[in-house]
């Protein structure tokens, strides 16, 4: 199974994020894993194996249809390679999943939650404090994902055009623009460095944040998860009338499907979005 295995990893290697790829290959290993303990070759799976595997895992519906999804992508990719030997259907295809009620969108932070982190973060002015803050500018600023802030160098952000290059999902390069907070911010942080080139975020050695460590000052020395800053970010703008197709590009969404998941917002938002912009807003008002 070993080089079945080996031969998907080579193909998707190049083709995702480093974060996703190590998913990938754990929820590939446990599958495989499972299919050596009751004797089973990888060319002789049905439809029923995945089936039973997926049934004895206790974890989220959401979850068990991501691995799904793998299983799926490792025989799509054996067939199109070896289809001589693999000439039964994917028996990952045509599972179907129950939807899953429990999922719930996670609780964004308002604006004024937000404005409290960045005072709290303005009165700590250590280097990595100021540090912690371009982080979180970055995250809220310009919807940065946790790897995306871990990949940045110092010569990805230009001040004349107030941009920050971003390497995304699959190694996918963007432009993102910088909030006038997080350029002035990243012309303190790095007055105090004294470098020009490099790691933007480091530790206080100089070496590159990895992301466990972006993770861990997000929580204990910032007080949300990174993904959290992102998704407020795309929700305010929604709220305060935004395009959708302009929160997609910035955040780096192949999908317009993607962007709406992070721009859930309530009633009483859509209804001043569209008392402020729609074109026949004033005459609804004239005549409710």
């Amino acid at each position: 199974m070993e080089y079945e295995m080996f031969d998907y990893l080579r193909h998707i290697r190049p083709r995702v994020a480093s974060t996703t790829y190590q998913r990938k290959l754990w929820q590939l290993q446990s599958f495989l894993k499972y299919l050596s303990s009751m004797g089973k070759n990888v060319a002789d799976v049905l439809r029923a194996d995945v089936e039973d595997y997926l049934g004895g895992l206790t974890c989220s519906q959401v979850f068990k249809q991501a691995i799904c999804g793998v299983v799926r992508e490792f025989y799509d990719v054996l067939k199109m390679r070896h289809p001589y030997f693999y000439p039964l259907p994917n028996p990952a295809k045509g599972i179907e999943f129950k939807p899953d009620k429990s999922r719930k969108l996670p609780n964004v932070p308002s604006q004024a939650a937000i404005e409290e982190i960045f005072a709290r973060l303005a009165e700590q002015t250590s280097g990595l404090h100021i540090r912690n803050s371009l982080m979180a500018e970055l995250a809220y600023g310009s919807g940065l994902r946790r790897a995306e802030l871990a990949r940045l160098d110092i010569e990805d952000i230009n001040l004349e055009s107030n941009t920050a290059r971003v390497t995304g999902k699959g190694d996918k390069p963007r432009v993102v623009p910088l909030t006038a907070k997080t350029a002035a911010t990243f012309r303190e942080y790095i007055s105090r460095r004294h470098a020009s080139r490099g790691p933007l975020l480091t530790t206080s050695t100089g070496r590159r944040l990895k992301l466990g460590a972006i993770s861990w000052n997000f929580k204990n020395n910032i007080g949300l998860r990174p993904h959290l800053f992102r998704h407020a970010c795309a929700t305010h703008m929604l709220k305060n009338g935004c395009g959708i197709r302009t929160i997609q590009e910035l955040l780096g969404h192949n999908r317009l499907s993607s962007t709406y998941l992070y721009t859930a917002v309530d009633k009483t938002g859509l209804k001043k979005v569209l008392e402020t912009n729609h074109p026949r807003a004033e005459k609804l008002d004239k005549n409710p």
